[in-house]
């Protein structure tokens, strides 16, 4: 799949390095989610943790360069309803990839897939996050209270959620 500066793909052995050094970035570790171990993880299976759905890997196309992830968890098929989740290496913060790579997995999702739903949640202290959520175009739900737990302790999280209407006129 690819949108204009992306190619989104399944990862690659060669990617190990660059997700070693995600998975060991300060900012990363703030909010990374308890239950996925980062120190020595084998990549094939640790880019399924916790997916219930598609994983890829995000490169520039620019280049070939590993950006980002994106996949889709916690997917419940039967009521066609997914959570998005991703991450962006520190080499490619601030340029809009992670947005970018975002919409472009869940218009897939909803468009291609056929899912009524997709969610997004982020800590609300994770302001690059909540500006993912918004530059992807996914609309502000609510604040599930006490419901994250990540490596910095517990905290709330911002709802977030695109839906097929989202997207008519």
């Amino acid at each position: 799949m690819t949108s204009e500066r992306l190619t989104l793909r399944p990862f690659r052995p060669e990617d190990a390095a660059d997700v070693h050094a995600v998975w060991n970035d300060e900012t990363y570790l703030r909010f990374a989610p308890v239950g996925l171990s980062t120190a020595g993880a084998d990549l094939p299976r640790a880019v399924e943790w916790c997916s219930s759905g598609p994983v890829f890997a995000v490169e520039r196309r620019e280049d070939g360069r590993l950006v980002g992830h994106v996949a889709l968890i916690r997917t419940d098929w039967t009521a066609m309803v997914t959570e998005i989740h991703y991450w962006t290496a520190p080499w490619g913060r601030g340029s809009g990839y992670a947005a970018e790579s975002v919409r472009t997995v869940a218009r897939w999702a909803l468009n291609t897939r056929n899912m009524t739903r997709v969610a997004l949640l982020a800590m609300v202290d994770n302001a690059a996050s909540i500006r993912v959520a918004e530059a992807a175009g996914f609309r502000f739900e609510g604040v599930l209270r006490n419901a994250a737990l990540t490596r910095s302790g517990r905290g709330d999280l911002a709802a977030y959620s695109l839906i097929p209407a989202d997207f008519a006129g």
